[in-house]
């Protein structure tokens, strides 16, 4: 008798301990797929995200930190500087000055505007966190316009108060120079390495605490990219520097590529870092600038 209650004492055991074992298998998968459908979704957005403070705040902190780039990057890299360059003995260390000059530019304005705006300063990355949904659509709009929109009035200034008038013309490389092959490989080479780094930079689930190292990271990979890139293609990642040889007259120059091509690098390289190096395991967290 004894046994025969332990037997099924046992027996209801093992049945409930299986019934617990289901539920909470039921319980992952339901919590994976709703991960799955939930978790990572494109967003729309609504112009109500600026109708108020912060949002008129993060389109400002934009526009401040796209203008103070133009504005330093190009005054470093512009014709009077060239100019300069070449009757001096120091020629050689242009590529490597502007490299890490507007590297550690890029660093400063992502660590002034990151609170606000999330510190893009580049319609590339607006895109970047939108295809990584972060963002919604409306938002990537907004800043990309707001970004273009400073960085005219910062060509527009530099070239202004500049005295450029007499000067070498300093165009981007153009298709007699460069096959057009040659130029998109140069352009999404340097765009993968800033947005596969900016990507890793900023992922929660890798364990990287908000800090000042992450803007110095993706500075330090934009002046290895421009660094590569510096002989060969002579312009940055960013598609708002069309705005300066428009400004200046250069706009007959083959400027779709460098307005076009780093947002194809973009597109691709976030596809290739959430398909194969982001960390599995850990569901994304959205990040609202």
């Amino acid at each position: 008798m004894g046994s025969s209650c332990d037997e099924s004492s046992n027996s209801e055991q093992q049945e409930g301990d299986a019934l617990v074992r289901q539920q909470a298998a039921a319980v992952s998968s339901s919590d994976t797929k709703n991960m799955t459908s939930t978790g990572r979704v494109w967003k729309l957005g609504s112009y109500t995200e600026f109708t108020n403070k912060d949002g008129l705040r993060a389109l400002f902190a934009e526009f401040l930190g796209t203008f103070m780039l133009v504005l330093i990057a190009t005054g470093g890299i512009n014709p009077r500087v060239i100019d300069a360059l070449t009757k001096s003995e120091t020629a050689q260390l242009f590529n490597f000055s502007t490299s890490f000059g507007v590297g550690m530019t890029v660093g400063l304005m992502i660590y002034l505007c990151c609170d606000i705006s999330g510190g893009h300063v580049n319609p590339s990355i607006s895109l970047m966190f939108f295809l990584d949904t972060q963002i919604s659509f409306i938002r990537m709009v907004a800043y990309t316009v707001v970004q273009m929109s400073a960085a005219f009035v910062a060509a527009g200034l530099l070239w202004g108060i500049g005295n450029f008038e007499g000067l070498p013309d300093f165009s981007p490389a153009n298709f007699d120079d460069m096959g057009v092959i040659q130029v998109i490989v140069f352009e999404i080479f340097g765009s993968w390495l800033m947005i596969l780094v900016t990507l890793a930079a900023i992922d929660e689930r890798r364990g990287h605490a908000p800090s000042y190292l992450q803007p110095f990271a993706i500075g330090m990979s934009i002046v290895i990219a421009l660094l590569f890139m510096g002989p060969y293609v002579i312009t940055g990642l960013n598609p708002v520097v069309i705005a300066w040889y428009i400004v200046c007259g250069a706009s007959t120059h083959h400027l779709w590529v460098y307005g076009l091509v780093p947002f194809l690098g973009t597109a691709t390289a976030v596809g290739v870092y959430n398909g194969l190096l982001r960390p599995y395991g850990t569901p994304a967290k959205q990040i609202q600038p």
